[in-house]
């Protein structure tokens, strides 16, 4: 998809309440025109309130589009992706919101222009997509994560406040108050690893980054099939809420409690139930089964490596099972068994290559 091409046509949607809303028109008017100047031409379509996004993304699914652009901050790339999943549309992300988590994560340029080149230069990734569900929800796709427990209670109100909504941090205040702080839950993972632990948060990732570039999940890949899954047993709700601003913009922070795994499904049920939010949305309170869609998403995006996903060279070492006194019944299997398939896989690229 360059200029060099014939013209194609695309779905642009975008949000014109992302980011600085003043600052929406002209951001758009630019990014007509420079996909234009490649040969791109687009049909505009404006998302608001947000989650319109999901509804005329599926709608150009139907139309026969074969490329989707999001125009906007992570709320709306995340809903128009989970309007085309399970399609064969690639998506085009022209970051404009006030956080820009998956722009940075998969190393897409938060300049307009510059992410209309790279739509243009058509080099694509196939990546892994998630897909959780609850009681309020049978099937919820999700691209960066999915907290269960404090976070999630919290983030729909602290959200409102990033954006200006002041009167929202009373709400947050009293969810912060009166939060049970030690929550049993159990985890299993890959239907073979059980855990059993006191918890106020679990966070499910696939990207590196989630929420104001908080780096939950530093060793993620969006191209291996497994989630970074992380525990934080023996943690206050004053630790967990610091931890977090300890790890935002981008920063990586080393804290021995924290219990990393990666597994492809889990199920998570709690006692007391817990929120349970996947990007943001909250999918109500309960057993969450997240489950991962390998390659399931075609993103114009960069070579991995390019934004704070790293590749496979660069990853640490697998995660090994904690030996921590707050964190019972852990099985070594999960690690043997992913040992296995990336010998596999590796054996299979080396095939290939041959």
């Amino acid at each position: 998809m360059s200029g060099k091409h014939k013209s194609v046509r695309a779905k642009l949607i975008t949000n014109p309440n992302a980011g600085k809303a003043k600052d929406a028109p002209s951001i758009l008017e630019q990014a007509v025109t420079s996909l234009r100047t490649y040969g791109i031409k687009v049909d505009v379509a404006y998302a608001s309130p947000q989650k319109e996004s999901t509804i005329i993304a599926r709608r150009a699914v139907k139309d026969g589009y074969k490329t989707v652009i999001a125009m906007g901050g992570d709320g709306t790339i995340g809903a128009v992706i989970r309007g085309i999943a399970g399609s064969d549309i690639t998506l085009g992300v022209i970051a404009a919101g006030t956080m820009n988590d998956i722009a940075a994560s998969l190393g897409i340029p938060e300049d307009v222009e510059k992410a209309c080149a790279l739509i243009a230069k058509g080099d694509t990734r196939k990546l892994d997509l998630g897909v959780v569900k609850t009681g309020k929800h049978k099937k919820f796709y999700f691209f960066m994560v999915t907290a269960i427990g404090l976070t999630a209670a919290l983030f729909p109100d602290v959200e409102k406040v990033v954006k200006g909504h002041l009167s929202r941090l009373k709400d947050a205040a009293a969810t912060y108050i009166h939060y049970k702080a030690d929550p049993e839950i159990v985890l299993t993972m890959d239907e073979e690893s059980k855990i059993n632990v006191t918890t106020m948060l679990v966070t499910v990732a696939n990207t590196p980054l989630s929420a104001s570039k908080n780096l939950v999940a530093p060793d993620a890949s969006l191209q291996d099939g497994l989630f970074d899954i992380s525990v934080f047993p023996g943690f206050s709700k004053a630790q967990v809420i610091s931890y977090f601003a300890r790890t935002a913009d981008e920063s990586l922070i080393a804290d021995g409690k924290l219990q990393r795994f990666r597994a492809s499904t889990v199920k998570i049920k709690s006692k007391p139930k817990l929120d349970v939010a996947a990007d943001g949305i909250s999918l109500g309170k309960g057993t969450a089964v997240i489950k991962m869609q390998h390659a399931a998403l075609r993103v114009f995006a960069p070579p991995v490596g390019s934004g704070d996903e790293k590749s496979e060279a660069d990853k640490l070492a697998e995660p090994t099972p904690p030996l921590s006194p707050f964190v019972d019944n852990v099985e070594t299997k999960i690690n043997k068994r992913q040992q296995r398939k990336k010998q596999r896989a590796r054996r299979a690229a080396e095939q290939s290559e041959q």
